[in-house]
């Protein structure tokens, strides 16, 4: 009886092994093929921003994808994201070149259209175009009225979403002032860069308060000094001087993708 049992137990068993080869063998097939599938769609390029009412001598500007709060995503490549994991270089090799891939565009255009308000509010002259543009909300971040895919509610449609020159500026040179660091121990509140670009921003901010009520002599003193923090502000992220040939200009403001095959960065 022993013996006739043992018979009747291994070929079970031979079953039962041979099941749950056939199991994994599914499972690492379907693993590969869902592996392969989202390595085969490639990314969408970045929607083009829209620029309305735009003044004379500041024609649309290209786009970029949609601002931020936005924004406080890096874009990195698998190599990127093990280095930044840790380390004393961890900001120099990963944060700083996705930073600079993502950030430079809009940061550039802003720098270019504060620079074109010095001669209007030099002549006291807070009505231009050029002036109200910078802070007016003429930039579509998403078009209204646009169908939403897959959606179960009443309202299936996108709502318009705006913002200003001045707002996308603030927060493209807060983000890549905070990128520049070259250890990841760093605080970002703490480094100079950051707190010189808020010092900044927090000026900018009394000069639009300034260009409303109609105060020529304060705007004035704000921009200058404004300027200044600029400036340094400019060497500190690896941009060139407010004075270079770059700020004469409009600049794309969408991130820069690099491909090869059929993955981007």
């Amino acid at each position: 009886m022993v013996r006739g049992s043992s018979r009747v137990t291994r070929p079970r068993a031979r079953t039962r092994a041979a099941q749950l080869l056939q199991l994994s063998g599914a499972a690492l097939l379907l693993l590969l093929w869902t592996g392969g599938q989202a390595w085969s769609v490639l990314p969408r390029s970045p929607a083009r921003e829209v620029v309305t009412g735009e003044p004379a001598g500041a024609a649309a500007v290209a786009g970029r994808r949609a601002t931020v709060g936005a924004g406080l995503l890096a874009i990195l490549t698998p190599g990127d994201a093990a280095r930044a994991s840790g380390g004393a270089t961890a900001g120099k090799y990963s944060t700083i070149p996705s930073a600079k891939r993502r950030f430079y565009g809009r940061v550039r255009q802003g720098i270019y259209q504060f620079l074109q308000m010095e001669e209007p509010i030099k002549n006291g002259d807070l009505e231009n175009p050029l002036v109200r543009g910078f802070f007016a909300k003429n930039i579509i971040k998403e078009k209204g009225g646009e169908p939403i895919p897959v959606c179960m509610f009443a309202d299936c449609v996108t709502k318009e979403k705006r913002t200003s020159r001045w707002n996308d500026f603030k927060v493209a040179t807060d983000l890549l002032a905070s990128a520049f660091r070259y250890d990841a121990s760093d605080i970002n509140d703490n480094l100079p860069q950051v707190r010189l670009i808020r010092a900044y921003a927090k000026k900018i901010e009394k000069l639009k308060t300034a260009i409303l009520d109609g105060d020529v002599d304060k705007a004035k003193s704000l921009y200058k000094i404004a300027k200044l923090d600029l400036s340094r502000y400019t060497g500190m992220v690896e941009l060139k001087p407010i004075s270079s040939e770059d700020y004469t200009h409009e600049w794309d403001t969408r991130p820069q993708v690099y491909c090869q095959d059929n993955f981007c960065v």
